[in-house]
């Protein structure tokens, strides 16, 4: 993890396009769990002279901090982050950085989340690159962003979520978005202490919200919640990369 070599001061970048010279529109903090994949994300987008990116990391309270001293405007962030969530980050961030999340599975199964823990947008990881320096700036401007072709998939797909009836869905809608991080990590076999520690939270504040999803689901035990989430959350096989076009070759 780490800054990516931008100047502290943000005296700005100008970039040329179309035979004219434009200012930063963004200055954008890249959060992802892959290193690898936070620099060449930062490689690609800093080409763009409406972004700047002003540093990368892999945890959530480091991306807190380097928002706060690097003056990030924009928070791209993956759900699943190395230590924390981006969910979590998103409320952490509060009105100090618009926050965009950024996610390998479907927009559909966190767009209501990522609303609640106010957040600028939700997109996908096979967002084209174009698109996603585009969808950055309108964030950055106050808009939320979603890619409209497949708005109308993603909102059914959050709806029928939340309304399946008699079913394990209708407990997962019971839950708050902390309590579903709280349910994921339980469902990996983590015990209070590795989920206050992956969440940063206190003992206290992991053993309450388990004791809230047990008494949400009706059950007794973590294991049985455990298999509640698990049936509920199968991974559907598929795989979506963000395309990252690198420069056309050729000779000058």
């Amino acid at each position: 993890m780490g800054l990516v070599g931008h100047d502290a001061s943000f005296l700005g970048k100008r970039g040329k396009r179309d035979g004219y010279y434009t200012s930063v529109n963004v200055r954008l903090l890249i959060v992802d769990p892959q290193p690898f994949f936070c620099e060449s994300l930062a490689t690609a987008l800093d080409g763009m002279p409406e972004v700047e990116v002003v540093g990368w990391t892999t945890d959530e309270l480091e991306a807190e901090r380097l928002a706060a001293e690097g003056s990030a405007e924009i928070v791209l962030t993956e759900v699943e982050l190395a230590g924390g969530s981006g969910l979590s980050l998103a409320r952490r961030l509060g009105d100090g950085a618009f926050t965009v999340l950024l996610t390998r599975g479907q927009e559909g199964d966190i767009l209501l989340d990522a609303v609640a823990a106010g957040a600028m947008g939700c997109l996908s990881h096979d967002v084209d690159l174009d698109d996603l320096g585009r969808h950055l700036v309108l964030a950055g401007s106050g808009r939320f962003v979603f890619d409209e072709d497949r708005l109308h998939t993603a909102l059914k797909r959050a709806s029928a979520g939340r309304a399946q009836k008699g079913g394990a869905s209708l407990k997962l809608s019971l839950l708050t978005a902390r309590e579903r991080e709280v349910l994921s990590l339980l469902a990996r076999g983590m015990d209070n202490q590795g989920i206050a520690q992956q969440l940063h939270l206190s003992a206290h504040t992991a053993r309450t919200h388990v004791g809230n999803i047990l008494r949400k689901f009706g059950v007794h035990s973590r294991a049985d919640a455990a298999r509640i989430a698990i049936r509920e959350t199968q991974e559907e096989g598929d795989t979506h990369v963000l395309r990252i076009r690198g420069p056309e070759l050729g000779t000058e």
